[in-house]
């Protein structure tokens, strides 16, 4: 049989963006095209099927029966595709045109060079995002973002992605390096404000509901954005704060200055995993993850363990990608 005119990859991509998107403006943003074409696209889609994918009577659109069953199987054809040219570049030794990856800033301040380094030549481009974990969600959910390292279990075990586990760390106190009070119990910590990250970032979420589970009321405190601010600010005698091993990794120059101290009481970690579409980009993912995991491990995180030894039990690799 002759596929019909209008049945291809293309027309497939755009019909899928456009689902995702739930309409065929947003699909023409992403694409860099009018409305008009898209529009045009998936009206020529559906003529060759000759079934109607949309129900344009609603906003966002919504798919019909026809349109659900040829996004489920029209991803399959569009990752094969996608695939087999991720391959055939690799035959020919052909860069991908631009990849655009998302990671917490206290990660991207230790990656970046090596990772350009490793693997700079497998893109023409790249776009490096650092930023809030909840808007980076967004961003690539709607395809503005290719690859997403996260520490938050948003998209855990969601359909059509690859998810491949990068390390898991334990959080823990840090203090002024003068500071001599007892830690124990972070409840009785009196003597210093509390400073705490924005509810903005993931990792301000993930320790404001563990001290909800704790039932700690951690009064004057001081609200931040960023690892930079809560760490100098510490280092600075203004206050002590709830961190990870990979934040203070990223700030060296303070790791004389700060008194780091494990929690005693209701322990938890953060779990960083690497997320992207299935079959879309060939074998980088594992080899972005690779890169990743190897300079968390030799750049950032040796120096810390060197400086404090026993922080190297709070942080774990996965299984088959241990240092060593």
């Amino acid at each position: 049989m002759k596929l019909p005119i209008g049945f291809d990859i293309h027309s497939l991509e755009v019909f899928m963006l456009t689902a995702e998107l739930g309409g065929m403006t947003q699909s023409a943003e992403h694409l860099g095209m009018t409305q008009s074409a898209v529009s045009q696209i998936v009206s020529k889609l559906e003529s060759a099927l000759e079934t109607r994918l949309f129900d344009r009577t609603t906003r966002p659109l919504t798919l019909t029966a026809s349109g659900r069953f040829l996004l489920n199987d029209g991803a399959r054809l569009v990752a094969d595709a996608k695939r087999l040219a991720s391959e055939m570049r690799g035959l020919g030794n052909l860069p991908m045109n631009s990849v655009t990856i998302a990671m917490a800033e206290s990660m991207a301040n230790l990656v970046t060079v090596p990772l350009l380094r490793e693997l700079g030549g497998n893109a023409g481009q790249w776009l490096i995002r650092s930023g809030t974990s909840p808007a980076q969600h967004e961003d690539f959910l709607n395809r503005k973002i290719d690859i997403l390292v996260t520490a938050s279990t948003d998209l855990e075990g969601a359909d059509g992605f690859d998810q491949m586990p990068i390390f898991d760390e334990e959080f823990v106190l840090a203090f002024p390096a003068g500071h001599a009070g007892a830690v124990d119990q972070i409840g009785d910590i009196q003597d210093l404000p509390f400073i705490r990250y924005s509810l903005k970032s993931a990792i301000g979420l993930r320790i404001e509901s563990q001290l909800s589970r704790m039932r700690s009321k951690l009064k004057n405190s001081v609200e931040v954005d960023s690892t930079a601010q809560q760490l100098t600010a510490i280092s600075e005698g203004l206050g002590w704060g709830i961190t990870t091993p990979l934040c203070l990794a990223s700030h060296p120059a303070l790791f004389e200055r700060l008194r780091v101290e494990p929690m005693r009481q209701a322990q938890f970690r953060r779990y960083f995993t690497l997320i992207a579409r299935r079959g879309e980009f060939g074998d980088l993912p594992g080899k972005l993850a690779t890169s990743i995991r190897g300079s968390i491990q030799e750049i950032g995180l040796a120096p810390l363990f060197a400086a404090h030894p026993w922080l190297e039990q709070k942080v774990r690799w996965p299984e088959t990608a241990k240092a060593g």
